[in-house]
């Protein structure tokens, strides 16, 4: 009996107990074996879902709620095969009943010597309807019809919708590509709507200004109808008010700074991370630099001081990709085969994991940052739920215990991977000490996290062994989630043989951080 004839018996409950054995025998051997395997298996429960689909007359399924997770009953002799099977391939999750949301209508996208008033966003952060204040420096907000607007030094800006938005004071420039004509620029004393093009807008008190710099806007003001503003034209609520081309920051100068910024930012990162490699408490330090001259660039290096070659990663379908500067590396991990592999020995008594991070998605239940092969007794999990919270486990079982049951200790944080905050860098830590029990984990240099498990007893050493950044190497047989392959980037990992205080964590963030 070939394979597909041994599948089908299966799931039809009439397989014999060689037969059975022989399929075992085969899923446990060949991958094409277990893919065949559960797409008949997919096949099947979609038939008796519809059993009409050879009748030519399906009906419209009325909206129902998610399946319960269960396999149908008839298919125990499949079920025992499955087990084998799931602990290679990802079994289909339940549907997620809401889907993540978010308010925002524009984002920041870039600063530079940016200080606020009230609220302290970053690079990267959504932004919702309401003020901005900018007390210095520069500002760029992207809004989500495709316009961009330039805020300059003491400045407010009311964010109304994507399309439309309010300048209280200050001075912005506003770029509005074909997409976004239409958009909306509010002042004293005028309104200005924008058919493509570029300007600049002052507002003094209750004087607004604006000048044209390509295209056309539509001025309306209080005092006459609704004029057309081209190329090099200016408009000013007041007589008094005197607006220069000049007075204005463009966008390339801009990114022209912000370049700079980031130089010196990497630079003086660089001359901190190494002071930081030659902390004794650090087990490995992968700052995820890798030589373009390099014949083989697998090689993820261990960059402690003294060095320690053995403790250093190799990278498995992982690619090279921009870290959090234009000059620095990151690895990014997208298949289900992307992964670092680690071997770290020794025997621990207390850990702090670090980690820049940008996620571009929490698409698993459980989505790792550092797993050990397997899970035996002193090894540490460290992962991303699929709630978007942290998640650091540890396993002590006793000796007398099935496997079975639950021995590990589980600690999470409050989610802090929203729709909002995916796709930009951030730092994670944890911290775990075998004497107080006491897990600490960290969200950008704040703590998100802080519990003792009941389960836990003090003295139980921690180990490593093979393990792997950003995937489960070794999945424990059977288990119902195997892969668990970060959706995203890491740029730089630090593993320490301690409790990092608070400070120390702030400290990590704070020379870290890209701005």
């Amino acid at each position: 009996m070939n394979l597909e004839h041994l599948i089908h018996a299966a799931i039809d409950g009439e397989i014999t107990l060689e037969q059975h054995a022989h399929l075992e025998a085969l899923l446990r051997s060949d991958w094409q074996a277990r893919r065949l395997y559960l797409e008949l298996v997919d096949q099947h429960a979609r038939l008796l879902q519809q059993p009409a689909v050879n009748t030519g007359r399906l009906q419209t399924a009325a909206p129902r709620k998610s399946p319960p997770r269960r396999w149908w009953p008839s298919l125990t002799a499949a079920a025992a095969a499955a087990a084998i099977a799931c602990a290679f391939i990802f079994w289909p999750r339940p549907q997620v009943e809401t889907e993540a949301i978010s308010n925002g209508v524009a984002m920041l996208s870039q600063t530079m010597d940016a200080t606020f008033t009230g609220t302290t966003p970053r690079s990267g952060d959504t932004l919702k309807p309401g003020r901005i204040q900018l007390a210095q420096g520069l500002a760029q907000i992207e809004f989500y019809s495709g316009a961009t607007a330039l805020i300059e030094g003491a400045a407010e800006i009311e964010i109304v919708s994507a399309w439309e938005a309010r300048c209280l004071s200050g001075r912005v420039r506003v770029h509005v590509p074909p997409a976004a004509r239409g958009f909306m620029m509010h002042a004293p004393g005028m309104k200005l709507e924008d058919l493509g093009t570029e300007f600049a807008l002052n507002v003094k008190g209750n004087t607004s200004a604006v000048h044209v710099f390509e295209g056309e806007v539509i001025a309306h003001t209080d005092a006459q109808t609704a004029a057309s503003l081209k190329q090099g034209m200016s408009l000013s609520s007041a007589k008094t008010a005197i607006i220069s081309p000049q007075d204005f920051l463009s966008i390339n100068e801009l990114h022209s700074l912000v370049q700079q910024r980031d130089t010196l930012r990497f630079d003086e990162w660089q001359q901190w991370s190494l002071e930081t490699r030659k902390d004794p408490r650090l087990i490995a330090y992968y700052t995820f630099k890798h030589w373009e001259d390099d014949r083989w660039d697998r090689l993820v290096n261990n960059f402690t001081e003294p060095r320690r070659p053995s403790r250093a990663g190799g990278a498995v379908g992982a690619s090279w990709t921009q870290g959090r500067w234009q000059k620095k590396e990151a690895l990014e991990f997208k298949r289900p085969g992307d992964r670092v592999r680690l071997n770290l020995d020794g025997t621990y008594h207390a850990l702090t994991l670090a980690c820049w991070v940008k996620v571009d998605s929490v698409d698993k239940k459980y989505n790792s940052l550092l797993l050990t092969d397997g899970y035996d007794n002193g090894e540490p999990h460290w992962q991303i739920y699929e709630d978007g919270s942290l998640m650091f486990s540890i396993m002590y079982r006793p000796a007398d215990a099935a496997r079975s049951a639950k021995h590990n200790q589980m600690y999470y944080s409050r989610p802090v991977f929203t729709a909002d905050s995916l796709g930009r860098w951030h730092h994670l830590a944890v911290s775990y000490d075998n004497a107080s029990g006491e897990v600490i984990q960290y969200f950008d240099g704040q703590e998100v996290g802080r519990e003792i498990s009941t389960l836990h007893q003090p003295g139980r050493d921690i180990v490593f062994g093979p393990c792997e950044i950003g995937n489960w190497g070794l999945p424990t047989q059977g288990h119902q989630f195997p892969i668990r392959n970060l959706n995203g980037a890491i740029d730089e990992f630090a593993i320490y043989s301690a409790a990092l205080k608070a400070s120390e964590v702030r400290n990590l963030y704070d020379h870290g951080k890209p701005e």
